[in-house]
């Protein structure tokens, strides 16, 4: 009985739509969404290990005729994952390697990220110690804790967002 009221719905629902299609605009739009999904999973696959850089670089000249957006999408795409905070470094090897961009720019980018990063935490620690001192806790074990101090989350969030749009917009990768 189930079976037959999925059927009857599913029926009714084509015959609804049997007259309607897609306009230009809606096709370029799900052609570029299918393409934003091919290019994640090419980048996926590589940064899970499961093809190596000339699988990647083969699958992507087959495509790059075909596809006059693909390189810009691959782009963004790597843009995206890369974090100021965490390992990037496969993802240079996509940029580098396949893409034959110069990434010191972006590598000098997140090293500023990290320098000033370390710079305000120091700050930040020894203003705590201070603190701490003033309320008659010291020694040589007192240690603060940053990540619990919520205005320092915070700074650090704004920090790593200024540099994080930097990267997104990284246009010297993009111009290439």
């Amino acid at each position: 009985m189930k079976m037959a009221e999925i059927k009857s719905t599913l029926d009714l629902i084509m015959e609804k739509t049997r007259n309607l299609t897609m306009t230009d605009e809606e096709k370029k739009a799900l052609h570029s969404q299918e393409l934003r999904g091919r290019v994640k999973g090419w980048v996926q696959k590589f940064v899970d290990g499961t093809v190596d850089i000339s699988r990647l670089q083969a699958d992507i000249e087959r495509e790059k005729a075909k596809e006059p957006e693909l390189m810009s999408d691959l782009i963004q795409e790597l843009l995206e994952r890369i974090d100021p905070d965490g390992e990037n470094e496969i993802h240079f090897q996509i940029l580098e390697k396949v893409l034959h961009r110069d990434t010191a720019s972006l590598r000098d980018m997140i090293n500023r990220f990290q320098a000033e990063l370390k710079e305000k935490s120091t700050e930040k620690t020894a203003e705590a110690k201070r603190n701490l001192k003033q309320r008659q806790i010291s020694g040589s074990a007192v240690t603060p804790n940053l990540e619990r101090d919520p205005q320092w989350n915070e700074e650090r969030g704004q920090l790593k967002n200024f540099y994080l749009k930097q990267i997104r917009s990284a246009s010297f990768l993009k111009d290439s």
